[in-house]
């Protein structure tokens, strides 16, 4: 995988690789595979909650979440539609049926923390800087909408802080939310110098962080051409237009770049 020069690698797939062959970042990776039936099979005897993801999607769109229940029956969930199945074989055959011939992956599925009942995932945004250096601009979580498995704003997910999710999940004191932001700054930083060793003409990142109600952070994906929108309900009011200008200047440049 080093030394693959692709400017956006789209495939969650190849991203997932690369980073799994970095040893100390492979603890907060969910167990994820290449669709397969009996790739299926296999890991929801492991997990009760897979989730199946577009290889090439975005925005939270085609994505399935399975559930395995007591006795075996499996429950099978899009973003309109539920099916039950009385078995994982009859569960794997509607997926088939479902994905056709699409790429997917299959991701162990996290216990997110809940907000009234409603899962929560951050957004971490990062931009290289001139130095090589990447450049830290914030977290901002994502609050699913009602009904949905998925965050995505786009989706219907409603913004929140992380000081605010952090205090209605988890009750922690200020001093508590400084020790989590800093975690998960620290982790940022590894996972984009490791992403720019595999990758090294990425300049944007967008890494969609989960935490677990043990407590645990996560790496669910890692965006290279990441939406910013929820970055204008950060605390800094400032923090959007220096985004946005940020992302002009890397995209006019590689754009420049390119025509050369």
């Amino acid at each position: 995988m080093k030394g693959n020069l692709l400017k956006y690698p789209g495939r969650k797939w190849l991203k997932h690789e690369a980073l799994w062959s970095e040893e100390e970042i492979r603890s907060v990776l969910p167990e994820t595979e290449q669709f397969a039936t009996d790739t299926f099979t296999q890991m929801i005897e492991r997990h009760t909650v897979l989730f199946l993801k577009p290889d090439l999607g975005m925005r939270g769109q085609g994505i399935i979440k399975v559930s395995r229940e007591e006795g075996g029956a499996c429950m099978v969930q899009t973003a309109t539609k539920t099916y039950r199945h009385r078995n994982v074989k009859l569960a794997s055959q509607k997926l088939k049926q479902l994905i056709g011939s699409k790429s997917y992956i299959v991701q162990q599925g996290i216990d997110l923390i809940r907000i009234k009942g409603k899962p929560v995932d951050f957004r971490v945004l990062l931009h290289i800087r001139p130095n090589k250096k990447w450049r830290f601009f914030g977290i901002m979580g994502k609050v699913a909408a009602k009904n949905r498995f998925v965050t995505n704003h786009s989706s219907g997910g409603k913004p929140i802080r992380l000081h605010q999710a952090l205090l209605s999940t988890f009750h922690v004191s200020k001093q508590d939310i400084t020790e989590w932001d800093g975690r998960i700054r620290a982790l940022s930083d590894k996972i984009a110098k490791a992403m720019k060793m595999h990758y090294p003409n990425i300049t944007e990142l967008g890494l969609d962080i989960a935490i677990d109600t043990n407590q645990q952070i996560w790496l669910l994906e890692a965006n290279t051409k990441p939406q910013y929108q929820l970055f204008r309900y950060h605390a800094n009011s400032h923090l959007y237009d220096k985004i946005e200008t940020s992302v002009h200047i890397l995209r006019a440049s590689a754009l420049t770049k390119m025509i050369r």
